[in-house]
Parts: C-alpha cells; structure tokens; sequence
C-alpha cells in the first residue's frame, strides 16, 4: 500500500502534464507506423530450440536470439525453461540463425534456418563454458538499445539510430534514469553525486570542462554506456547515487578492421562529425586506436528574473536576457595494445588524449528595478572569451590468469597531465532609462592556467573456489596535485591593473589509500555477496592569497552487502545495501571568484565537507520486468546554491545588497524514496518496446543565510524507446521522455519532455550503413524552474537549448568479421579523475 501510495502521488503529479502531449505522441506514432506497416504481412512458421551443455545436459535461463541472417537484425528473445526449451511461434519467412547465450560460456551459434510455409524447425545448440582464452566466435547479432543486466543497466549506444551524429552529453541525457539541470550537473534517479568514468576510469574533468568534454565527444566514437546504481565494494566508494561508464569503441576482430564515420547535424547551429576507428589482431599481439573530431556550435539563451526581499518586504528586481554561443572543436584520440605472452599473462598499455579549443560569446541585458517595482537602470554586459584543454593519460596494465577456475590477479599504473587555460574579455557598458551612458564602462581581463597531475596504482586479485564460492581482495593508492592560478585585471580606465579582490593561485594535493575485500557464494536458489571498503584520505590545501592553509585527513570504512533469491524460473528478489562518499571535486573547492556579470559571480568554497550516504535497495525481477524499491539518507548533501552576496559573505565589500553568487554549500541532509520500473515489450516481430520509469521523493534539510529548508517534491522520469525492424534493411526508432521536474534543494524543476525519431538503411553489402533523425522535433525539452529562499530570495528562469537538432550520418565498416573474446580491463585511476578540473 505504501508504495501503491507513493506512486499515485506522482502520478497524480504529472497527470496534468501528460493529458496535453498525448494527442502528440499518439499522431507521432501513427505517422512513423502508418508508413511502415504495410510492410508486414502473412503468417509465419515455427522454431523450437534446445540449449545444451557439454554432457548435453539441458541448460536453463539461457538467453536464445532470433536473429535475421540478412542484417543480423533481432527479432525476437526467450529464455530456456527447466528442459531447456526455448520456442518462437508465427515467425515471419526468411532466413535466419539461432544466438544462445549464458554467463561464463561461450556463445552457441546455429546454422542458418529457412522458415517457409507449413513447416516447424528444430534446433540444438551445445554451450561450453568459458576457458582462459575464448574461442573464436563471428559477430552476427546487434544487441538491444538498452538491456537490463542484473547489476546494471547498459546502454548500447551504437544500436540506437536517434543516438547516431550526437554528443556523448546528448545520449547521456536520453539514457534510463539520467537527467542534466542548468548547471550541467549529472543526476541518476533523481539523485546528484554521479561518477563519470571513461573505458573503467573517473574522467579528470568536472563542472564546465567535464560539460565541454562530453558534448564534444561524439556518440559514434562510443560503445555502450554502464549504468551501475548500486556498485560493489571494488568500485571505489564514490558515488552517492552511482557510476556511469562510458566504454569507447575497441575492435576485437582477427587481421585488420575498422570503421569510418561522418556526420552532420542542424538545429540553429550547424554541427559535425568525422572519426575512424581500426584495430590490428593475431594470436600475438592486438594493436588498437581511434580518432574522432567533432565540430560543435551550441546555444543557451537563458531569461531569469530575480526578485530580492529583505524580512519579506520587497526590495528590487533584476530582470536579465542571458544569450551564449560556444563553438568548439573537439580533437580526442586513443591508442593502445594488447601483449600476449602466453595463454596466462597479458600485458598492455593504453594512451588517451583530448584536445578542446572552446569559444564563448555572450551577451547579458539586464534591467534593474527598485523596490517600488519602476525600472532605474540598465546594463549590458559582453564577454568573449577563448578557453582550452590538453590532457593526456597513460596506462601500463598487468593480467595473469593462474587456471581455468578463474583465479587471476590484474594489476595498472596510471599517469595523467592535464592542462587548462582560458582569456577572458568582459565589459559592462550602464545606461539611464532614455539611452545615455551612465558611468564608464567596467572592462575586466582574466588570464587563467590549470595543471593537474595524478598518479594511480592498483592490483585486484579473484580467487574462485568450489561450489560457487569467490574471494576478491584489492588496493589501490593515489596522488592528485592541482595548481590553479588566476590573474585579472580591471582595465576600466585603459591600464589594466591587478585586481586583487579577484586574482589568486590555490594549490591542492590529495592522498587515497584504500583497500577491499569481497566475498560471494551461488547457492542453488540464492545468492549472497558481502564486501567492505576502508579508504585513507589526506588532503593540504594553499591559497595564496591571505596564505591561507588547510590540511585534513580522515578513515573511511563503507561495507556492502547484497543478496538475491530465485523464487522460481521467472522470479528473483534482491536486497542490497551499502554506504558510500562523494567528495569535493578540485573545482568546487577553488576559492576563485569568478565574474559572470556585475551582479553575477561564481565561486567554490574550501570549506565544502564530503557528504556520506547509506542506500538501500529491493529488487523483483520477474521474467523480462524489473521493479526496484530504493530509499536513501545522505548528510552534508552538497549542493550549488544561488543566494544574495552577503548572505554568503557578510563581509563583503560590495555596497549592492542585490549581487548574487553561485557557491557550493552542504546542506543538513537529504532522504531520498525511489520506485524504478524497467519494462521490456515484445509487442509484434517487427516492434520492440523498452520502457524505463522513475518515480521519487527527494526531501531536503539545510540552511543558507538565514533561510531555513526543510521541504520535498515527488518527482517522475519516464522514458520508452521504440524499435521497428522492416524489409530490405529499413530500421526504425522513436523515443519518448518525460520528466516532471523536481526539487534540488532550494531549486523546484517544471515539466519537459521531448519526442525523437529516426531511420536507417544498411547499404554495400551490409557494411555501410546510412541514418537520419531528428531529436526533440517539437522543441519542448527546454529547462524551467523556481529558486526560493523564503523571505530573501525569489528567481524564475528557463532557458532555450539546442535540443532540436536533425542530424544525417554515414558509416561503413571493413574488415574480417572472426573475433577473440575482448579482454576486460579497469584501469587504476577511477573516482579521483571524476573530481578533478577547475
């Protein structure tokens, strides 16, 4: 009943909401069908499968594909019953073969089957289980767009037409459960404190160079995306709502093969897109690399109107007309290779680099109000500036495999350099109401530079044991230096002079020390996995200015524990638990004050304290549906704040009570009750439906300036994609998302919600393939929301994105097509690159 309640609620949240689009939707769809399905006719034939192992045994819940043999294009999945049969009724005919699968075995492959009128097939496939060294198999099946895998959910980025020509921002917008706020802060399921990690490791950007980077990454230099809500004790404890990890492409084919792409794309601003990808294998040695550029010119025209109080009583208003754009050129490359020195030992290493040249042109009208609600004053204030990342990341890994039970011990080193600078122009031009100057114009100059240095080492080792028991035990230490220095310089009078309200240089350095221990048994009807995590951090700190130092260092321990029950064939239950850390990243310590406009600033805070959360999860799967129930309770919830100036700093020196400043702070604390819905629909051959939906309760409690907090909202995202499979090659996607917004601390989200489709042809034999989409066609996916700080503070702001982007891609691959199993690396440096940037 208590959730039946819970969900009611948010329902009758959004109900409003979606009454309005639903004629939308309704014709949207009947349009893409419409043109389609007459392709669709006549009855169909019979497939019955048998799944055996190598004592030719039956083998239950293996996973059986039905997959067409002109363009490996999949029909239709079931799962293996207690006989290990799995069946397919009213097959279209045609030609096709049998994919079975099951964990730590090698994929069974069937001859191709040819379904005519009248007749029912028959087929059995052997499984073997995996060795040391996967056989050779030949690619053939696409794997669905998203699949819900018992520890994660995964997103097969380069299986979805609409994702084709994008960013890797964009796809991680349109992903199950992920949503992105004005700030560019990442959220899962409603909650902040997301790890960003590349092929295993933490990026080593965050805030606005980590945004950059992911919207100049395109989607066509991207594999699959992990989703990982609730992670074990070998991830390092970061990560109060959990991981998403971006796997870049890697060809795992025999001889030489690759890919070539490119795109272009259209909303109010053109942008582009070209890359390569290729790889070189026997049974010695596989050589791998990539290249992609991405031309991207982006826009955000933002309207905020900010009311100021002082004890309730109203004491002005400031109205603002935020229009940027942000060209850039996106460079990333990745080279590496794999040493196979014999059936048990590998070694490798792996070289990843992006370069970013970022422009941004802005221009700010503001209208000033005083407390009697009459206009006194405007200003115009315009920045140009020039920004850039060079960063560089070297991996040595290790493997050893000890014998076919699976013991084996990994082992990686990392190095990273990354470097940052940016020059900044920013004027400010005042006029009285009838157009004439007010006062000279204010021209501030920045020159700023950024360098960070980590270094990582890390070792697992797995030993396996008999009847279904494993023991992992691992350490990891790091070291992160950062050296920010940030020069301005107020050139109002034609001299430009040092600043030094603004001007500084923070230097930073981190120390990680952290151990684990994972235990875990298969039982015949449960399993159970019992873990804990200690993790050391120092940190010192030296600003500069004021020569101010801070130094700290505590002892973390974060157990974990999960347990999972087969009810039946077709039923599990799960239970899982854990306690984990989201520190600061470097950026939101930096005490730089940066100007966004004269009554505008930004800045970190060295005082931010890490917050610390304990989840709780239960999960029911039953046959393809997964419903999971989370509640969790963070303390220091860290959250960027908007307030009046001196409510922040009462000392300030600025005689305007109504400037304001972006800030991180820590809230008291934040519960957080969570209801997850992941729904496969195999509705005909020809249409797949994967549905994903999040209804929850986010409830805060904190204090800022004098304004008291203690309220919360429910909320809801839903999303479903649709997949169409036609002859002659024709595919086709439609994706719907919805969210109804939600509260983030003192910030209240409205509405948005966004419609998507797309087409593909595959051409050339099969190894080109031709796409088009268009994402958010009706332009609604647009971001709103209120800011109250009761008795203070009131700002009303939405903004105008590039959501409405059509997009034509080209990619034609070459190549053997017979591939070793890939060898599964995560390199050393994880949670420490997610926090760094400045």
């Amino acid at each position: 009943m208590i959730i039946l309640s819970f969900v009611m609620i948010c329902f009758m949240h959004i109900l409003q909401q979606i009454i309005y689009m639903k004629t939308v939707i309704a014709f949207s769809i009947f349009i893409v069908l419409s043109a389609l399905v007459n392709a669709q006719t006549g009855n169909g034939g019979s497939i019955t499968v048998a799944i055996k192992n190598e004592k030719h045994n039956a083998i239950e819940n293996a996973t059986v594909a039905l997959i067409k043999s002109k363009d490996s294009t999949l029909i239709k999945l079931d799962i293996t019953n207690d006989k290990g049969i799995a069946e397919f009724e009213l097959v279209p005919f045609g030609s096709y073969f049998i994919k079975a699968t099951l964990v730590n075995h090698v994929a069974g492959y069937s001859a191709p089957i040819n379904v005519s009128p009248g007749n029912k097939k028959e087929v059995t496939i052997l499984l073997n289980q995996k060795t040391a060294e996967m056989r050779e198999v030949v690619i053939a099946a696409k794997k669905p767009f998203i699949q819900k895998l018992s520890d994660r959910i995964v997103v097969n980025v380069d299986n979805s037409i609409i994702n084709t020509g994008s960013s890797a921002m964009d796809v991680l917008e349109r992903s199950p459960g992920v949503n992105i706020d004005q700030n560019d802060v990442i959220s899962l399921r409603g909650k902040q404190g997301v790890i960003i990690m590349i092929d295993g490791k933490t990026t080593p950007m965050s805030g606005t160079d980590l945004a950059n980077y992911l919207r100049g990454l395109p989607s066509d230099a991207i594999d699959r995306i992990d989703i990982i809500t609730n992670p074990s004790a070998k991830y390092d404890a970061a990560g109060n709502s959990g991981i998403i990890d971006i796997h870049m492409k890697k060809d795992q084919r025999l001889g030489a093969n690759g890919s070539i792409t490119a795109g272009y794309g259209q909303g109010v601003y053109p942008k582009s897109n070209a890359g390569m990808y290729f790889n070189y294998r026997n049974k010695k040695v596989n050589v791998f690399g990539n290249y992609n550029y991405a031309y991207r010119k982006g826009l955000n025209h933002l309207i905020l109107d900010r009311n100021f109080y002082t004890h309730g009583v109203f004491d002005g208003e400031d109205k603002k007309d935020n229009y940027t754009t942000f060209p850039l050129n996106f460079h990333v490359a990745r080279l590496g290779a794999d040493f196979f020195m014999d059936k048990k030992t590998i070694i490798g290493f792996v070289v990843n680099s992006n370069f970013v040249n970022y422009h941004n042109f802005n221009t700010n009208n503001s209208t000033v109000i005083d407390n009697q609600k009459n206009p006194s004053y405007t200003f115009q204030t315009h920045e140009n500036s020039t920004s850039g990342n060079n960063n560089t990341v070297g991996n040595i890994n290790f493997k050893h495999t000890f014998d076919s039970t699976g013991k084996e011990l990994t082992a990686d080193i990392d190095y990273g350099v990354y470097h940052s600078n940016a020059l900044t122009n920013n004027s400010t031009d005042y006029y009285n109401l009838d157009g004439t100057k007010m006062q000279p114009s204010y021209i501030l100059l920045g020159n700023q530079k950024g360098k960070l240095t980590l270094k990582t080492t890390k070792a697992d080792y797995v030993n396996p044991f008999k009847n279904g028991a494993k023991l992992e035990a691992g350490f990891k230490t790091s070291d992160v230096s950062s050296d920010n220095d940030a020069k301005f310089f107020d050139a109002s009078n034609g001299t430009p002079q040092n600043d030094t309200t603004k001007t500084n240089h923070f230097l930073y350095e981190e120390f990680n020390n952290a151990g684990y221990v994972n235990f875990s048994k298969e039982y015949k009807k449960f399993n159970v996995q019992l873990g804990l995590r200690g993790e050391q951090t120092i940190l010192k700190t030296h600003q500069e200015k004021g020569d101010i130092h801070f130094d700290s260092s505590y002892f973390q321990l974060f157990p974990s524990a999960f347990f999972n029950y087969k009810i039946n064939k077709d039923q599990t239950l799960g239970v899982s638990v854990s306690r984990r850390i989201d520190r600061p990243n470097y950026g939101l310590l930096n005490p730089f004050l940066f100007l966004i406009d004269v009554s505008t600033y930004n800045t970190g805070n060295t005082g931010l304290l890490p917050q610390f959360t304990w989840s709780y999860e239960l999960n029911y799967t039953v046959n393809n549906f997964n419903f999971a129930l989370s509640y969790s309770r963070t303390k220091d919830v860290m959250n960027i704040a908007i307030a009046k100036f001196k409510d922040v700093f009462p000392n300030s020196h600025f005689a305007d009570s109504n400037i304001t400043v972006e800030i991180p702070v820590n809230l008291e604390s934040s519960d957080y009750v969570g209801l997850s819905v992941s729904a496969p629909v195999h509705l005909t051959s020809w249409w797949n439906m994967i549905n994903n939906a999040d209804f929850y309760y986010n409830h805060f409690r904190g204090n800022l300036g004098g304004s008291a907090l203690n309220k919360g909202a429910p909320a809801a995202n839903v999303k479903t994609n649709n997949n169409f499979t036609f002859k002659k090659g024709w595919t086709a996607e439609l994706n719907v998302n919805f969210n109804s917004g939600g509260r983030d601390g003192y910030m209240v989200a409205r509405p948005q919600w966004a419609l998507s489709p797309g087409v593909q042809k595959t051409i050339l034999n099969n190894k080109g393939t031709l796409r088009f989409n268009v994402t958010d066609v009706f332009w609604t996916n647009l971001p709103k929301a209120v800011i109250t700080y009761p008795g203070k503070y009131i700002e009303r702001w939405h903004a105008f994105r590039e959501s409405r982007v059509g997009t034509v891609t080209f990619t034609y691959r070459f190549g053997k097509s017979t591939v070793q199993g890939a060898r599964r690396r995560t390199t050393g440096s994880e949670e420490e690159r997610q926090r760094a940037g400045n």
